[in-house]
């Protein structure tokens, strides 16, 4: 528990007063028993990123601290006033925490980060969402989730190509190729690379292979069914007042099972198909081949494998073009499962088909160079990446123009182009670095040039180098970003001094005053954010570049470092080095990053601090439903907020006045929550956010359905609101709310308070107490008698609406108390 808080006003610094309320009467006086409200009272705390145990969250384990801080300390056993902010109000907690870091096995979902963020990406839209877009507005809507939805279908055929690269390039068909070479390296794959193996023949080799791309789409598959099945509330909905200015608000927001159902089989059956199309061109283009020199083969051998390669492109297609329009009349959304449930066993009929075919006996078929089709598919969904970025920049910079939401939009609309993007990049390199590292361990060369006396040249696809290259320069662009970051923290910690110098009046030079200047400068640190981003695009952007030079002078299967020497004129030999040894460090990158999350993963599995430390990254990237990419991470506000409004109607069904406390991302929580409550409970329900990321984080990048507007309307919904926020937390800032969606050019109002918290309370060391007080951050704003105040005023508020009597005194710092 934090350090106890000073009552009294610190000597000298500028403290905005606080009520003195009259202290707390003993709980045995009749005297307070008189005084009681009338009705019940409950304080709902919706806790943080990490969570904690309910104990500690509630402040009701036995002892209780008055003095010192979590080294050093006094305690004595706790009172029944001591777990109560306010006296006659209980005191609740909603933990979710174990939605993102409860079980063991979601460690792992780090490996699911880029789907995560090509979800998140959905979700930035610079415009308005509302019921009726009309002419570019819609176009541009239409166009901006259509780009994300096929970028997350691209993205799984990329990762399931990365496994089919190890699985069929590698093992299945290079290895064969190079046969006594293969099983001299690798003696235990003689039973696919011997020339006596019955399973050395090119078809059956294949089928073997396949087995671990389709091993990766069985996983995906289940983990989508199982998270969907734990997460999922069915029953016990309550009935929201939806409104324009609030998106949240739409009683189906939180319900996204049949889009997601929809959405995932979709994926399945591209992802099959991708698998299916691997084995099938290899051996339609031997038959075509034999065909075509007139050689003896069997009549008409060639003609199944061109019409399964005609039924296959066609179920892709329908498949792909089934995730460009969400859906969201239920008819409709029933007809539209149904018909991707049919595309998906489609596939996989497709697929058994074409591993028949694939297996059936072809006399002089043998395996050479690279696995056909490979390369060209790599190319192709390249490409097609890079061309579906440029059409999320296009349609989002057309949406900020004509339909901004607010004025307060990040990155001029480009938000989440660019997530999407890092999110393409992210996944590719994940492939990359899979793919060379396999094909390194497998050949027993040791490197990719030098080759040994037991070793096998194992060639992976060149595409994969311009994203090794990307790495490479990404890691960079991050060196240079760190400094310059260390650069303007200090210079904004000098900027700082005088500032807090004059608010405590104290010395200018002094450590304390450096310590608290240090503490408000990091507060300022995430309004960097929009330049770090852009500054993270760069490697992408020169990696678009040289791609679309390559493939302009048909370039693209040379690697990047031919592509650069062309570029380069007169410097061909320094940019061949160059780009060849960046190539290099971006492979050793890529890998490290991806054991660094293996080693993450199984650290989180056994130990549930790191997995809490896991967890706190989805607790901020899967609070949104997944409607761009169904294998993502699932969303636990799906159940966390119907969850919480069900149980905040029940209780002010009974009579009983609510308040929501929401501290970082559980503020979220308690927005959106109040945004699904039912018209008839609102009068009982009020609002205290403290540490809240609602307008400096969410109303900046997530500009459609949080801002001004959509803050007025959830100020409107409830009794009372208070907001508490630091100049030292980086997370939290003042709540901007405007009633009129229509003037733009209105000054917005500020959510009380206006001005932040003192951080630290004191200056110096309170009466009684060795120690200054710490510095809070982000941190234990339910122990600042700011909160006890806040509490106390919505609370009276809601009293006055329901002409109640409020409560009669408010205790200081959370119910702890100084002394005996």
């Amino acid at each position: 528990m934090p350090t106890m808080p000073d009552h009294s006003a610190p000597p000298g610094p500028r403290v905005p007063p606080s009520p003195t309320p009259p202290a707390p009467l003993a709980d045995d006086s009749p005297a307070q028993e008189a005084a009681s409200p009338v009705t019940d009272r409950v304080e709902l705390r919706v806790h943080g990123v990490s969570g904690g145990r309910a104990e500690e969250l509630l402040d009701v384990e036995p002892a209780v601290r008055v003095g010192g801080d979590s080294s050093a300390g006094f305690f004595r056993w706790r009172r029944a006033p001591d777990t109560e902010t306010v006296p006659g109000m209980r005191r609740e907690i909603f933990a979710w925490g174990n939605l993102t870091s409860g079980d063991a096995s979601r460690a792992f979902w780090l490996l699911l980060l880029p789907f995560m963020l090509l979800n998140i990406s959905y979700w930035m839209r610079p415009g308005r969402v509302d019921r009726g877009p009309r002419g570019l507005r819609r176009v541009a809507n239409n166009v901006y989730g259509a780009g994300v939805r096929l970028l997350a279908l691209s993205l799984t055929a990329l990762i399931v190509l990365a496994a089919a690269g190890i699985g069929m390039d590698l093992v299945a068909w290079q290895c064969p190729a190079q046969a006594q070479e293969c099983v001299r390296a690798r003696p235990w794959l003689a039973f696919l690379a011997a020339p006596a193996s019955p399973l050395s023949t090119p078809g059956t080799a294949l089928l073997i292979g396949a087995l671990l791309p389709a091993l990766v789409v069985v996983v995906l598959w289940r983990l989508s069914r199982r998270t969907a099945s734990d997460y999922e509330v069915a029953d016990g909905r309550v009935s929201a007042e939806p409104s324009d200015a609030a998106p949240l608000s739409n009683p189906g927001f939180w319900n996204n099972s049949e889009t997601m159902a929809r959405l995932r089989s979709a994926h399945i059956a591209v992802a099959v198909g991708t698998v299916a199309s691997l084995l099938l061109v290899p051996a339609v283009s031997h038959d075509l081949e034999v065909h075509a020199l007139g050689e003896p083969a069997l009549p008409g051998s060639w003609v199944p494998g061109v019409l399964l390669a005609v039924l296959l492109t066609a179920v892709m297609t329908a498949a792909a073009g089934s995730v460009l329009v969400p859906g969201v009349d239920p008819r409709w959304n029933a007809r539209a499962d149904l018909l991707c449930r049919v595309l998906r066993d489609l596939a996989l009929g497709l697929a058994a088909a074409v591993a028949l075919y694939t297996f059936w006996p072809r006399p002089g078929w043998v395996a050479e160079g690279r696995l056909p089709g490979a390369t060209n598919m790599l190319n192709t969904l390249f490409t097609v990446q890079g061309v579906l970025v440029f059409v999320l920049v296009a349609a989002a910079l057309v949406l900020y123009t004509v339909d901004r939401a607010h004025g307060f939009t990040a990155m001029r609309g480009m938000a989440g182009p660019a997530t999407a993007a890092l999110g393409v990049l992210l996944g590719g390199a994940f492939s990359a670095a899979l793919v060379f590292q396999g094909s390194v361990w497998l050949s027993g060369c040791g490197s990719f040039v030098t080759e040994g006396a037991d070793c096998v040249p194992l060639v992976p696809p060149e595409i994969y180098s311009w994203l090794q290259l990307a790495i490479a320069l990404e890691a960079v662009v991050v060196l240079v970003v760190a400094a310059f970051l260390l650069v303007r923290l200090r210079v904004g910690r000098r900027a700082l001094m005088s500032d807090v110098a004059e608010h405590y009046r104290r010395e200018e030079d002094a450590r304390r005053t450096r310590d608290i200047a240090h503490a408000w400068a990091v507060g300022r640190m995430t309004d960097t954010l929009p330049g770090v981003v852009l500054a993270l695009l760069l490697p992408v952007l020169a990696l678009v570049a040289l791609a679309v030079h390559a493939a302009l002078t048909g370039g693209m299967e040379t690697g990047p470092a031919p592509a650069a020497s062309a570029v380069a004129g007169g410097m061909e030999g320094v940019a061949l080095e160059t780009i060849s040894t960046l190539t290099g460090i971006g492979s050793l990158l890529g890998t490290a990053a991806l054991m660094a999350l293996v080693w993450i993963g199984r650290s989180a599995y056994r130990d549930r601090p790191t997995r809490q430390a896991v967890g706190a990254l989805w607790d901020v990237g899967t609070f949104w439903p997944r409607v761009a990419h169904p294998l993502a991470p699932p969303s636990y506000a799906e159940r966390a907020v119907p969850q919480l409004a069900v149980r905040v109607a029940h209780l002010t069904g009974d009579g009983t006045t609510v308040v929501l406390s929401g501290h970082s991302q559980g503020s979220v929580l308690a927005a959106a929550t109040a945004w699904q409550l039912p018209k008839d409970c609102l009068e009982r329900v009020s609002l205290v956010t403290h540490g809240s990321p609602l307008d400096r984080l969410y109303a900046r990048y997530f500009p459609a359905y949080f801002g001004p507007h959509s803050f007025a309307d959830l100020q409107r919904r409830t009794c009372g609101w208070r907001n508490l926020w630091r100049r030292s937390d980086a997370i939290a800032g003042p709540v901007r709310a405007r009633a009129d969606p229509d003037d733009r050019n209105s000054r917005p109002t500020v959510i009380e308070p206006r001005e932040p918290l003192t951080d630290p309370v004191s200056y110096d060391a309170p009466p009684g107490e060795a120690r200054r007080p710490e510095i809070l951050g982000h941190s234990s704003y339910t122990h600042d008698p700011a909160y006890a105040e806040a509490l106390w005023r919505v609370s009276t508020e809601g009293s006055q609406v329901t002409g109640e009597e409020g409560p009669v005194s408010v205790e200081g710092g959370s119910g702890l108390h100084q002394g005996p």
